[in-house]
């Protein structure tokens, strides 16, 4: 009998310890979200900072999840933040009943004086029937997908946990499943660019159900437009002519949307010239694709940085340093072709080509510099617009919003050269 009392005791210690260390674990798993700026929505416990919009459907803790259920005869159901969010880092993580259609609302709004409090706006799509996870609709307006829907995917995976990333920034809207690019997009301005989160449980046909769908994991970090932003340029080459390759497809875009609001006087009802940007490296150069919305071309002004242009400001060791070292360049092309370049005058390892568009033009652009897999670079994007005055009238920029780039690579966003040998 002692015998078996000792091993009992023993038993209980080392589940203790097991316990004692799991939940030390998973405190320093919070420690760590913390630590990168993500606040915790779902403490695991109850649904306080939450409430029910539209539908009966059912949503409880279950598990340390959140649970919803479908209710037989209701409408889609939405269970929200009571917090209304802008620019954010989504992620959480989610499981659904094969048959469920459901989805996440972001930046969505219920007015009683639409459709009677109908939650609208735009959805993250959770199918896992369809390959469609991740894409994004225009949930209650009448529009519907707001994504071009492609090929199924298979990155969702049916009846397990799924971890989702959703980046809100401005009117672009990226979407990873299971660490899987899905959707990179311009939001239509026609869409709320702020609202609340919503997780949705769809309706369901008579006679189906009940399913069920539980989130976990739900975290965020809000976003104030002054993050340091990142993208990796891929391998490869592309023909320096301003037509866009097929080389470029699967290059991460970034987009120029943020404002030096030094240079704000545009006319009222005249909008800032934007692009969309990608960049590619081989072995000597990187490559930058610039696609410029701007419909008025003018080229009026004798100073080049107040023309339609477009600058790339380099810093090929990443020193970040307050004024430009030798190494370090600002490269500017109009939309007519014509380059010029900053104070370090290195025009021979700048050279580039324009195509003029509806709508805007095309500016692509080669530079020399040392290359290789894993090297980071210092690295920013502008667009320069006069809206036919003679002068710049707005400035739009990827990463510093400040008007001392020209002169200082301290705040330019990092770019990373990844991929192997083509």
């Amino acid at each position: 009998m002692k015998t078996f009392l000792m091993r009992a005791v023993v038993a209980l210690a080392i589940m203790a310890l097991l316990y004692s260390t799991g939940l030390a674990q998973q405190s320093e798993d919070q420690g760590s979200k913390a630590e990168e700026g993500f606040t915790a929505l779902f403490d695991g416990s109850t649904l306080e900072g939450w409430e029910q919009k539209n539908g009966t459907a059912t949503y409880e803790v279950l598990d340390g999840t959140i649970c919803g259920r479908t209710a037989k005869g209701s409408p889609n159901s939405f269970l929200c933040s009571k917090k209304d969010y802008s620019d954010f880092e989504l992620r959480f993580e989610v499981k659904s009943d094969f048959e469920l259609n459901t989805g996440v609302q972001i930046r969505s709004i219920s007015d009683p004086e639409y459709k009677d409090g109908r939650v609208h706006g735009p959805q993250v799509e959770i199918a896992a029937d369809k390959g469609f996870s991740g894409l994004i609709y225009s949930e209650g307006t009448g529009r519907k997908w707001i994504s071009r829907k492609g090929e199924p995917h298979k990155y969702y995976k049916n009846e397990q946990w799924n971890q989702y990333v959703v980046i809100a920034d401005g009117s672009r809207v990226q979407t990873w499943v299971n660490g899987n690019a899905v959707e990179d997009i311009e939001i239509p301005e026609v869409e709320s660019r702020k609202g609340f989160l919503g997780l949705q449980v769809h309706r369901v046909p008579k006679n189906q159900g009940p399913y069920k769908v539980q989130w976990r994991n739900i975290r965020i970090k809000e976003l104030d437009g002054s993050e340091l932003r990142t993208v990796k340029a891929h391998r490869g080459t592309p023909t320096v002519d301003g037509k866009i390759d097929d080389i470029w497809k699967s290059a991460p875009r970034i987009v120029t949307d943020r404002s030096v609001t030094d240079h704000d006087s545009l006319p009222e009802g005249e909008a800032p010239s934007r692009a969309w940007a990608k960049a590619l490296w081989d072995d000597g150069h990187l490559y930058v694709l610039m696609e410029v919305s701007d419909s008025k071309i003018s080229l009026q002004s004798d100073e080049p940085w107040e023309t339609d242009s477009v600058e790339i400001f380099v810093d090929r060791n990443l020193s970040k340093g307050y004024t430009y070292d030798d190494d370090d360049g600002q490269y500017r092309v109009d939309a007519d072709g014509n380059e010029t370049v900053g104070e370090n005058d290195d025009s021979e390892n700048f050279n580039s080509s324009v195509v003029k568009v509806k709508g805007g033009y095309v500016v692509e652009a080669r530079i020399k510099m040392d290359t290789k897999a894993g090297k980071k670079i210092g690295f920013d994007l502008q667009v320069n617009n006069d809206a036919g005055e003679g002068l710049r009238q707005s400035t739009m920029k990827w990463n510093d919003s400040t008007n001392e780039t020209y002169q200082s690579v301290e705040d330019l966003g990092e770019l990373e050269m990844v991929g192997g040998k083509q």
